[in-house]
C-alpha cells in the first residue's frame, strides 16, 4: 500500500511542478518568445560559434512554444488526474491499479520529452543553449525536471507484488 499511496504523492509532485511552469510561461508569454528567439538566435555563442541548426522564422518559434507548453499542461493536468486515478486505486486489486497508471505514465512521459528531448536535445545540444550566459537555468533546470519525470516514469512502471 504504501508504494501505491508514494507513486500517487510523486506523480502529483511532478505534475504540480509542470503546472507551475506553464502558468509562469503563461503570465510571462512576451519574455518566454523573446527567450525563444534569444536562444535560437545564434547570440552569444563564443566558445562553439557554429551552430548547425538555422536560426527559425518566428512562425516556428510559436509553434514550438504551443508544443512546449502542451508538453507541460501534459505533464501538469494529466499528472494530476493520473495521481488522483492512482490514489482513488490504492486498494484495487493488481491489475485495476496497474490498468489506472495510464495518465501518469502518460504525463511523466510529456514530462520527459518535453524536459530531456525538446530543452536536452533541441535547445541544449542543438542550438547549444549550454554556452549562453542565459542559457544555465534551463540546462540545469531541463536535466534536473527531466530526471524527476522519468524517475517517476519508472518507479510507475514498477509492478506491486
Amino acid at each position: 500500500m504504501i508504494d501505491r499511496v508514494l507513486k500517487s504523492a510523486i506523480t502529483a509532485s511532478v505534475a504540480l511542478m509542470a503546472l507551475l511552469y506553464v502558468a509562469h510561461n503563461f503570465a510571462n508569454l512576451q519574455q518566454a518568445f523573446d527567450f525563444f528567439i534569444y536562444t535560437t538566435s545564434h547570440a552569444d555563442q563564443e566558445a562553439y560559434p557554429v551552430t548547425l541548426l538555422p536560426v527559425p522564422p518566428k512562425f516556428l518559434i510559436v509553434i514550438a512554444m504551443v508544443l512546449v507548453f502542451s508538453l507541460e499542461l501534459v505533464a501538469g493536468i494529466g499528472g494530476l488526474f493520473g495521481a488522483w486515478k492512482l490514489w482513488s486505486l490504492r486498494a484495487a486489486d493488481a491489475a485495476d491499479f496497474e490498468a489506472g497508471k495510464k495518465w501518469a505514465k502518460i504525463a511523466m512521459g510529456a514530462a520527459v520529452v518535453n524536459w530531456w528531448g525538446l530543452f536536452q536535445g533541441v535547445a541544449i545540444a542543438g542550438y547549444q543553449l549550454w554556452q549562453m550566459p542565459l542559457g544555465q537555468g534551463p540546462f540545469d533546470g531541463s536535466w534536473i525536471y527531466g530526471a524527476m519525470a522519468m524517475m517517476t516514469l519508472i518507479y510507475l512502471s514498477m509492478r506491486e507484488d
